[in-house]
């Protein structure tokens, strides 16, 4: 077989015929140059395969003029790509390359998911227990939160400072401050009276016959806050009806 008979010497004798350089073509078919030149040379690995060589023939013989299918059966005849199974073509053209890859990665999918599987298989039920302990808890310490809140509510409303005063013997001058240092009572207790005192803060007193009168601060006897003829200066809170 001459030169002027492969396809690679038809081709260049058709470029020639037409008047077209290579570059011509490269500009007109955005077909690399190395890529006509080599199949001019019936070398058709640079093209990526068989399915892009036939493309590049029916591109070529559409420019210039020509029946693409005489040229497409001498590449087979060429090249032995008649006879050749799919599946060697289909490698060549790096389609089940691609495919294998494609397989090679669900594969590995599928036994990182396969691993995941076993990883929840195994903490799921540690989870759940602890979500539940954690759920039983919470619960737990909203029905303590609950029960403490109306001991809150009633602390609330008996917030502040109350001192009762009850004259016990004889009588004695007694003068209460509030916690702003208003003076809210001045005067005498006697055997038998008693005088109740209230504030948000504090009250302060002055007793003089500490002997002779009882306090109660809040809610609590505290006795006699001094002796006969003794003057004491008291300040009392919310938080004195703990004392013993």
């Amino acid at each position: 077989m001459s030169d002027r008979q492969t396809l690679g010497g038809l081709i260049r004798s058709a470029r020639e015929a037409s008047g077209y350089l290579i570059s011509d073509i490269e500009k007109i078919t955005k077909i690399p140059s190395y890529i006509l030149k080599d199949i001019e040379l019936d070398k058709f690995a640079s093209a990526g395969g068989t399915t892009y060589v036939r493309g590049h023939i029916r591109t070529l013989s559409k420019l210039f003029t020509i029946d693409s299918e005489p040229l497409l059966a001498l590449f087979e005849e060429q090249t032995g790509e008649i006879d050749r199974p799919m599946i060697d073509l289909l490698a060549e053209n790096n389609v089940t390359t691609i495919e294998n890859k494609k397989r090679s990665l669900s594969y590995k999918t599928l036994g990182v998911a396969a691993g995941l599987v076993v990883v929840l298989a195994v903490a799921l039920p540690a989870v759940l227990s602890f979500t539940k302990t954690h759920k039983t808890d919470s619960l737990n310490s909203g029905s303590s939160n609950s029960t403490a809140s109306p001991s809150n509510v009633v602390a609330t409303k008996t917030s502040g400072v109350v001192v009762v005063i009850t004259g016990v013997s004889g009588k004695s001058w007694v003068g209460i401050q509030d916690s702003t240092g208003a003076q809210i009572f001045s005067g005498q207790i006697k055997v038998g009276s008693s005088q109740t005192f209230k504030d948000n803060q504090q009250l302060n007193l002055t007793i003089g016959n500490a002997g002779a009168v009882n306090l109660n601060v809040n809610g609590k006897d505290t006795g006699t806050p001094g002796n006969i003829g003794e003057v004491v200066h008291l300040s009392f809170g919310p938080n004195d009806s703990n004392r013993g």
